[in-house]
């Protein structure tokens, strides 16, 4: 199956080259996770070559599943390299052995989503293999009846299937071939995340029924929601937007580092009407928070990390924008056009 991240828009990746690596496992602490992360590169740079073993070497430092399927993760999205010519001569990835296919390093999202499932199956992970549409391609063939342009899968993890996708996570294929750009965005996606970029016509997981999402609604979804959604914005309220409205606007969500700010209360709708709205911002980095509407400055009241206001805006484009501590110049954070 062909590979179909070079479909999709320069501006979404340009995005996700600010994510946090470790986003999964923020709750817990980045420590944690610095430390399976440098566990995970001193395994990679061991010599063994025998899989299993070195799969055992990779594991013996978790203690749940999470991280079971982190570092199961990580190596799939580090080690293979989009190759659409070694797609082509891998054919159907089942029918090679592990040891074949990670030698060969590479292939399509076939072979990304093949082999996350049997590493992840090994780890002792529940898992499945998911075949939909993504945003940013067209139908390119069907299983089961079903149109299908991807491969990824799903592993349940505290009794809650979540989507793992290692072939968007290793990066995408560009003008210039395969751009790595390893990112834990596509790491145990929640169900009202995974909608906004992953749709199963098969519904394996009981996604599309549960938030009442078809094919054609995915079709009207942004294609850079999942990354709103990824800075603090509510799915449910995207995908209800899209459904209410014939034309929705998603906000503009500027290249700011993730990890600088989470929006707990704002708009999704770019098209903002005249009457009172409410924003709440939550950040470590930015000391002043201020809406911006032509020459008018209006500050959001601070408390702690969190900044907040409530105000009717006036007519043209609103910006959302903030200062970091020891610099004179503001970033733009959100874009709205008041109508």
């Amino acid at each position: 199956m062909k590979y179909f991240l070079d479909h999709r828009s320069r501006y979404f990746f340009a995005l996700l080259v600010f994510l946090v690596p470790y986003a999964a496992g923020a709750d817990k602490g980045v420590t944690r996770y610095q430390q399976l992360n440098t566990h995970f590169q001193h395994t990679l740079a061991s010599p063994n070559s025998q899989l299993e073993s070195r799969l055992d070497s990779l594991l013996s430092i978790a203690a749940t599943d999470e991280e079971r399927a982190w570092l199961v993760y990580r190596w799939v999205t580090y080690h293979f390299k989009h190759d659409a010519g070694l797609a082509n001569k891998i054919g159907d990835p089942s029918q090679h052995s592990l040891q074949k296919l990670h030698e060969l390093g590479g292939g399509s999202c076939a072979v990304y989503a093949n082999v996350t499932h049997r590493l992840m199956q090994m780890a002792g992970l529940e898992v499945k293999t998911i075949y939909g549409l993504v945003k940013g391609g067209p139908v390119t063939s069907h299983r089961n009846g079903k149109p299908v342009n991807h491969v990824w899968n799903a592993v349940k993890i505290n009794g809650v299937w979540k989507v793992v996708d290692s072939t968007w996570g290793a990066g995408f294929v560009g003008r210039h071939g395969f751009q790595s750009l390893h990112s834990d965005l596509f790491f145990l996606l929640p169900p009202e995340s995974a909608i906004l970029s992953h749709y199963d016509g098969a519904d394996e997981l009981g996604y599309q029924h549960s938030f009442g999402v078809s094919q054609s609604l995915f079709a009207k979804l942004p294609d850079d929601a999942l990354y709103a959604a990824a800075v603090g914005l509510d799915p449910k309220l995207i995908v209800d937007g899209v459904r209410k409205k014939g034309r929705f606007t998603l906000v503009s969500i500027f290249d700011v580092p993730s990890d600088s700010l989470k929006v707990l209360s704002a708009p999704v709708n770019g098209v903002l009407d005249r009457v009172r709205h409410r924003f709440v911002i939550e950040s470590n980095v930015f000391e002043e928070i201020m809406i911006v509407q032509g020459k008018s400055w209006i500050p959001l009241k601070k408390s702690g990390r969190v900044h907040s206001l409530s105000f009717v805006p006036t007519q043209g484009e609103l910006l959302v924008m903030g200062k970091r501590s020891k610099q004179l110049e503001f970033d733009a954070l959100l874009g709205y056009r008041v109508q």
